[in-house]
């Protein structure tokens, strides 16, 4: 049976026109696989240091302050890594890898109009709280329609997070042009064998992919590990 043949033999329920956001959204995917060598290395972190000073941060919290999120501390930790790893905040131009001198990381939200994925500008300079400032505002502002186009531009990483929807392992796809994504999934309780005792502790899941056209393998497992390290000790991020 031909494609045709089999077509006609189901009716749609509906039909809706790939356009605005869900157009831009399919042009940069289609780009991102069709022109990118996209490799996903994962690796699973204790989350306990991670909560503990989320915890920390939220009851020491000023009058007006955002509270922290675990996607501040994400930023926070992704930022302070790649300046270690400048290779993976990099764009190909050509025949030219631009590693980009500043560090703006995009985490990728969606209220259901369509994935965007708003910037945080110079995160490595920045502070978990004022990161968490700043990325509060960001949500309030895109629930909201009222992001500037500028902030929607000119990423150098992305985050994407889908935790939140039980979700524990996935493959994220590259935001283009950008050379790497981090995925992050949830955290939940899970037995573990720490100082020869099995015991509960809050486990997550990371997901690295980059272009493996100028991203080798070690390169990127080096980078996760860093970026893993500094989630299960935050001190390192400071």
């Amino acid at each position: 049976m031909s494609g045709t043949e089999e077509t006609e033999l189901l009716t749609a329920a509906d039909c809706i026109t790939i356009r605005g956001v869900r157009k831009i959204i399919a042009k940069k995917m289609k780009l991102s696989l069709s022109s990118q060598a996209q490799l996903t290395l994962h690796t699973e972190a204790s989350a306990r240091d991670l909560c503990d000073t989320r915890a920390l941060f939220n009851t020491r919290l000023e009058e007006g302050q955002i509270p922290v999120s675990y996607n501040a501390i994400f930023v926070k930790a992704a930022a302070s890594a790649l300046r270690y790893y400048p290779m993976l905040n990099t764009v190909v131009d050509g025949r030219e890898i631009k590693i980009w001198k500043q560090i703006h990381i995009g985490v990728a939200m969606d209220f259901g109009r369509g994935l965007i994925v708003p910037k945080i500008r110079n995160a490595d300079t920045k502070s978990i709280q004022v990161i968490a400032t700043e990325l509060g505002d960001l949500i309030e502002r895109a629930q909201q329609q009222k992001l500037l186009p500028d902030e929607l531009q000119g990423g150098t990483f992305t985050i994407t997070n889908l935790g939140r929807w039980d979700v524990d392992w996935f493959t994220p796809i590259n935001n283009f042009p950008e050379s790497a994504i981090l995925g992050v999934g949830r955290i939940v309780d899970k037995p573990w064998v720490r100082d020869g005792e099995v015991v509960a502790e809050p486990r997550m899941a990371l997901s690295l992919t980059f272009d493996h056209r100028i991203i080798d393998g070690a390169l990127g497992a080096q980078f996760l590990s860093t970026l893993k390290n500094r989630i299960e000790d935050t001190r390192l991020m400071l």
